[in-house]
């Protein structure tokens, strides 16, 4: 059994895969929780046993993190409890799968390596564009296994905290599908000023990547992105768990190296 982890800004993921890369179970821990890796243990041992797993059995541990900060509690946790060196996602064990242009900054986050990775396995002979609804949404293009380039946009929740954060009369909303544009009192307008907002936003950036990319293939991801993918016929593809499939990606490289 393999122990994944997707580290968010705003939720960690635990994912347990079989040796074929099947996902077994996952939960969700808020990444603001506090923790030490012996609470991460106890709570991994009870969710694997409240799903008829045994803890004991994880064979490696793959760590895709975008919270550099938390990061020692995982390979505390991996060698504490599983005697295991957990393997983090980076692209110096990728680069025969994601080329990044010379003139183009590193540092690709392990979020969007896994995604690629994933969007790869899947469609391999494509050109992709693949959007992942996160804490922030983020775009990435792919050519020949060449990273070309992206984009980022505040994410659907940040746009909703930023929001009720910063104004003194405005209250948090629960996202969710308007049923008309009229909205009728300030839940509902800054409801579907939020949706068709990112809806327009996403519509737009497609289209200036298709200017580039006319044949690329569009995949979607991330929860808050499942309903609104829904209204762009430009998205080709929603894939609800590409970035935990691009961890095991991940890790059959790391162990084919």
């Amino acid at each position: 059994m393999i122990l994944g982890f997707d580290i968010g800004n705003t939720h960690i993921v635990p994912i347990f895969y079989d040796m074929k890369g099947n996902i077994l179970a996952t939960f969700r821990i808020p990444t603001h929780l506090e923790f030490t890796e012996d609470t991460l243990f106890i709570m991994l041992k009870e969710f694997a046993k409240n799903s008829n797993l045994e803890i004991l059995n994880v064979e490696n541990i793959i760590v895709s993190s975008v919270v550099p900060n938390i990061n020692e509690n995982f390979s505390r946790l991996g060698k504490k409890y599983f005697d295991i060196n957990p393997v983090f996602v980076n692209l110096d064990n990728v680069e025969n799968k994601i080329k990044i242009l010379p003139n183009m900054e590193r540092g690709l986050g392990a979020d969007r390596i896994v995604d690629i990775l994933a969007a790869k396995n899947l469609h391999p002979e494509k050109e992709l564009l693949i959007i992942d609804f996160g804490t922030a949404t983020t775009f990435d293009m792919i050519k020949d296994s060449t990273y070309m380039g992206g984009s980022i946009l505040p994410g659907i929740t940040l746009s909703i905290n930023a929001l009720f954060n910063n104004t003194a009369a405005l209250p948090k909303i629960e996202f969710t599908e308007p049923e008309t544009v009229l909205g009728i009192n300030t839940v509902s307008q800054i409801n579907t000023g939020i949706f068709y907002g990112n809806v327009g936003a996403v519509k737009e950036l497609i289209l200036q990547y298709k200017k580039f990319f006319p044949n690329a293939y569009v995949i979607a991801t991330g929860g808050q992105g499942r309903k609104i993918s829904e209204y762009i016929e430009e998205i080709d593809e929603y894939v609800a768990k590409l970035g935990e499939t691009g961890i095991f990606e991940f890790y059959k490289l790391t162990i084919n190296n």
